[in-house]
This record gives structure tokens, sequence and C-alpha cells, in this order.
């Protein structure tokens, strides 16, 4: 017969992993923009194009 365990348990043993991201990652350049504008900051992006471009990776 097979043992149960608790929710607790059963949490306490299963693999675990941190999970972080950067939250300007996480923004459209639009947003990126509207935002650095809004708070009168400037960007090292002079345009949405150029940010955009910036994040062109190679794919191989």
């Amino acid at each position: 017969m097979k043992k149960h365990l608790s929710i607790k348990s059963f949490i306490k043993k299963i693999p675990k992993a941190e999970l972080h991201l950067h939250i300007e990652g996480t923004f459209e350049p639009e947003l990126m923009f509207k935002i650095a504008k809004k708070n009168n900051i400037e960007l090292k992006y002079k345009s949405i194009y150029e940010l955009k471009k910036a994040y062109k990776f190679n794919r191989r």
C-alpha cells in the first residue's frame, strides 16, 4: 500500500527553481518610451525602431 504525503510534504520534496527577470526586459519598446517620456528620462536609444533593432540577435 502506498503512503500518502500531505500537500506540505509533497511541496517540500519536489524540485524547485528560482526564476527572475529584469523588468526593463519585459517592456515593449513603445511602453518603454511612453514611461521614459512620462518620467522625463532620456533613453540610450533615440527611437522605437533603434531599440527594436538592438533587440535583434543572430539566430542560426
